[in-house]
């Protein structure tokens, strides 16, 4: 097995197109931005620059190759839907997809990443339970918010600062919320720590958070009599289920997945930056944004602007936020504690032991990175890796 020298890390690895210790390029690539980034190849789909536009391997990063296009099908499938129950005004359909929707698609994704494998089902149940508590929970107290903030008895309005403050308090309850099945499971034994284990919690909760809380606004409209759209054209309709259904869960599975990744994510010791507050593997900028995102949708449900510039601010927070979800995981499984981490100050010896690489099915060293299309080992469920090298295939002598 032939043999080259990083130049980043400076250990000696097999020879490919990526370090399999650092996963820095072989050779600089253009667009490829500092060495402790690298743009050009996304750490779960190598195949993919870290700022194309790819929806299903940002939220769905652990999800085998084979089956992202499958996933992408769902999605769109869920988007049709909705459209298609909001254009001729099928409110209690619509409602129903929304409903189950996107939490279909994140369930299935569960099942296909090992996600109970890797994480137990009792774990799985109580994100799922404190996500659901927390969304009817929130739908209940914003109802009650709402109705201090209405005239009162006497005709007198509520003052702009008690709106301003309702306002605003609302936005920051919704994330608290959002995030604590997230700080739960971090606090509650945390056990082997992975980025997109974070990740995973942390967009399982978010689901299970929002669509709870809109169910629990919704349902009861099932119960009476028939549904009062208030003069809503379909157009109103198709903009409002686009939101419910995908823009607010998107947003909400990007924050918190950020979030959980940066919460599970364990620097490595020997190659990468030095940890770091404002580093993107630290969970105070993904705090940030998310305070900040939901801070300006409520200044924004405050103004009530038409429809259309709602529905336009709400997809552009959805792609900025779902950018954020993309750089965090990247940005964490490039610089995470790899499995069998080697001591500070000693160089491994390139590996013996080779594998099948998932994405690029490839027989490649078993190192933290494939040395061939730089996937990281991470990226793949925990059982999946388990099973490849249970079932390791013979080296090929060079």
């Amino acid at each position: 097995m032939t043999t080259m020298t990083c130049r980043i890390c400076a250990v000696i690895v097999p020879t490919g197109e990526f370090c399999g210790n650092c996963g820095t390029t072989a050779t600089p690539r253009r667009g490829d931005g500092p060495p402790w980034l690298r743009l050009s190849a996304y750490a779960a789909a190598p195949g993919e620059h870290v700022l194309r536009p790819a929806v299903v391997s940002t939220i769905f990063p652990a999800l085998p190759r084979h089956s992202r296009v499958t996933f992408g099908v769902a999605l769109l499938g869920v988007a049709a839907l909705l459209v298609g129950t909001a254009l001729p005004m099928w409110v209690p359909a619509l409602i129903g997809v929304v409903g189950a929707g996107l939490p279909a698609v994140f369930l299935a994704y569960l099942r296909e990443a090992d996600a109970v494998a890797d994480l137990s089902t009792g774990r799985l149940l109580v994100t799922a339970v404190l996500g659901i508590a927390g969304g009817v929970g929130w739908s209940i107290a914003t109802d009650v918010a709402a109705a201090r903030v209405d005239d009162d008895a006497l005709g007198l309005p509520a003052s702009t600062l008690d709106l301003l403050l309702t306002c605003l308090a609302i936005p920051v309850g919704f994330l608290v919320l959002l995030l604590l099945p997230t700080l739960v499971q971090r606090a509650w034994r945390p056990g082997s720590r992975e980025p997109l284990h974070g990740l995973m919690i942390g967009a399982f909760g978010a689901v299970c958070f929002v669509t709870a809380g809109s169910m629990a606004a919704l349902v009861p409209e099932l119960f009476s009599g028939p549904i009062d759209t208030d003069g809503q054209s379909a157009a109103d309709l198709v903009f409002g289920g686009l939101i419910q259904g995908l823009a607010v869960p998107l947003t909400a599975v990007a924050v918190a997945g950020s979030v959980g990744a940066t919460w599970w994510f364990v620097p490595r010791r020997d190659v990468g930056p030095t940890p770091r507050w404002y580093r993107l593997t630290s969970p105070l900028p993904a705090l940030a944004f998310g305070l900040l995102a939901y801070l300006g949708l409520g200044v924004l449900d405050f103004l009530s602007p038409p429809t259309a510039v709602e529905t336009v601010v709400y997809a552009l927070l959805t792609v900025v936020a779902l950018y954020v979800l993309r750089v965090v995981a990247h940005s964490t499984l490039l610089h995470a504690e790899p499995d069998g981490a080697v001591p500070v100050g000693e160089d491994p010896a390139p590996p013996d032991e080779v594998v099948l690489c998932p994405e690029c099915e490839h027989v490649v060293p078993d190192l933290p990175f494939c040395a061939r299309c730089g996937l990281a080992s991470q990226a793949a469920s925990r059982a999946s890796r388990a099973r490849r090298r249970s079932q390791r295939p013979v080296p090929v002598s060079s």
